[in-house]
């Protein structure tokens, strides 16, 4: 018996050491985690493309798309022209853990339980953010479609790369997705201009970003994660947001004490950045900071 527990013991530790390593090589990617049955919802219906913009996407979207990063709520592939970002929400609650917890027997063919309309699912918040920039702020975003109700005949299968080169197909009628710019991240994109020695560049980036989080709270849109590392940057020398997922409707936003607040809270990580590793900018974007402030 003590050599049999001990042969279990030595295969569980193999099983978990394994499982770690191939998540750690994969990023935790998982094919069965961009596939849902979740309902169509009016909620997330957003106005359509015309048609040369649908064969625009089209366009966009026949082509093969590389493992890029993932997130809290999605998994990203970058398009081979090296300028379009596909996003698949990530399915988590069909992942090993979440089908232990909770059984039911169609978890064991990956597939999620059918869901009321009326219920409060795990994406609802995510998904409502989503609709909320795409419908009044998607300039500022990068976003150039949503589609998170499924649909019949409308799209191909695409062609994914995961990031140990194995393929993948998925069938974008069947799934929930968002197609976004590429953008530079904020720091890389700080840096650039430090490197060519462009002062002027780097404060005309420094007032975009900043016009970027005054619109954001004009508009009466709140986000909620204080990030701004991984969560914006530029594309085309444009200030947007990257993250998707933590934006509200808020009015209260709108008030100056509170934007005021909001903002400057948010740019104390940039200003730290700025003082390390671009010290020549610090005053002018104290002085634009200032003016928000005061004015």
């Amino acid at each position: 018996m003590t050599r049999t527990l001990l042969k279990i013991i030595s295969a569980l530790g193999i099983g978990i050491a394994l499982f770690l390593f191939c998540n750690k090589q994969t990023h935790g990617f998982r094919y069965y985690s961009l596939l849902s049955d979740l309902p169509n919802d009016p909620r997330w219906e957003v106005d359509p493309l015309s048609k040369e913009q649908m064969q625009e996407m089209h366009a966009r979207l026949d082509q093969p798309f590389t493992f890029l990063n993932s997130g809290g709520w999605c998994y990203a592939f970058l398009g081979a022209d090296g300028k379009t970002i596909l996003k698949f929400y990530n399915h988590e609650h069909l992942s090993l853990p979440h089908i232990l917890k909770n059984f039911h027997w169609p978890k064991l063919l990956f597939r999620s339980q059918q869901i009321s309309s009326q219920t409060r699912y795990f994406q609802e918040f995510n998904f409502t953010s989503c609709t909320l920039l795409y419908r009044h702020l998607k300039e500022l975003t990068g976003l150039l479609y949503v589609h998170l109700n499924k649909t019949e005949g409308l799209h191909k299968k695409v062609t994914l790369y995961d990031k140990i080169g194995v393929r993948h197909e998925i069938d974008l009628d069947r799934t929930e997705f968002v197609v976004q710019e590429r953008a530079e991240l904020l720091f890389d994109y700080l840096e650039l201009f430090h490197s060519r020695n462009d002062l002027s560049g780097a404060k005309r980036a420094i007032n975009q970003l900043l016009d970027c989080l005054l619109t954001f709270s004009k508009q009466g849109i709140r986000d909620l994660d204080q990030k701004l590392y991984e969560n914006f940057g530029f594309v085309n020398n444009k200030a947007i947001a990257l993250d998707l997922s933590s934006f509200v409707y808020d009015p209260e936003i709108k008030r100056s004490p509170v934007y005021k607040k909001e903002i400057l809270f948010k740019t104390q990580r940039l200003g730290r950045w700025l003082k390390k590793h671009y010290p020549e900018l610090v005053p002018y974007f104290d002085e634009q900071l200032n003016q928000i402030l005061e004015h």
